[in-house]
C-alpha cells in the first residue's frame, strides 16, 4: 500500500469517527434535554423558573472620575482656579513649589 492510499484510507476513517462523533453528541444532547424536560415537569417549573439559570449580561457601568480633593487658586486673581485635572496651566507652572502648595484649597 502506497503512502497517497494510506492517507486516503486514514482521511476516510476520521470522517468516519467525526461523523460518528456527531451522531453521539446529539444523541446526548437529545438524551438530556429529555432528562431536563422531566425533572422540569416533575417539579412543576415554569418557564420564568428556568430563566433564572441563565446568566444575564453584567450591567455596563461608567467609570466614575475621582474628583481632586483640592483645587488650586491664583495668588492675585480668584478668578484663575484650576481644578487639578488636565493639564497644568501657565501661571500655575510659573508659581514655585512653596506658591504652589500655598495655591491650594478645599475642593468645593
Amino acid at each position: 500500500m502506497s503512502i497517497l492510499q494510506e492517507l486516503e484510507a486514514a482521511k476516510k476513517a476520521k470522517e468516519a469517527a467525526d461523523k460518528r462523533v456527531e451522531e453521539l453528541l446529539k444523541k446526548a444532547k437529545d438524551e438530556g434535554l429529555a432528562e431536563i424536560r422531566r425533572i422540569v415537569e416533575d417539579l412543576g417549573l415554569s418557564a420564568k423558573d428556568l430563566l433564572k439559570l441563565v446568566p444575564s449580561e453584567p450591567q455596563k457601568t461608567r467609570r466614575v472620575r475621582k474628583s481632586p480633593a483640592f483645587w488650586y487658586q491664583h495668588p492675585t486673581d480668584p478668578n484663575l482656579v484650576w481644578k487639578g485635572a488636565g493639564p497644568k496651566p501657565a501661571w500655575f507652572k510659573e508659581l514655585s513649589e512653596e506658591a504652589q502648595q500655598a495655591c491650594k484649597i478645599v475642593a468645593g
